[in-house]
């Protein structure tokens, strides 16, 4: 006899690919995502350099997994209500951008 998971069964991180980025993305990112992509991949042919288009992926890519988890719509309304809290002045005892990103990279990167 097997134990049955418990719990949900976690989302699937999308593949670094803009395939599989575009493919998770909310409706309302694909326009951006398509037109950031054709701009990246013309410099990258432009140049006859890669890094363009490798970091457009590494832009995207959190953005699609937020998205593929249905996480993306609660993240932005947390960073719209504490970028309120800043505009009035309020304490927001924070970490910096660096430390926060970090973070979420290392939290995607285990499959949480």
């Amino acid at each position: 006899m097997t134990a049955q998971p418990y719990g949900p069964a976690p989302t699937p991180v999308p593949e670094r690919t803009p395939k599989a980025i575009r493919a998770a993305l909310a409706p309302q990112h694909v326009e951006a995502f398509d037109r950031e992509y054709r701009a990246a991949m013309a410099q990258a042919t432009e140049e006859l350099d890669l890094a363009p288009a490798l970091d457009f992926v590494e832009r995207w890519w959190p953005i699609a997994v937020l998205c593929a988890r249905g996480e993306y719509q609660r993240v932005t309304e947390i960073a719209a209500g504490i970028a309120g809290r800043a505009e009035r002045g309020q304490d927001l005892a924070t970490v910096s951008w660096d430390v926060a990103e970090a973070r979420l990279r290392a939290r995607i990167a285990a499959g949480e």
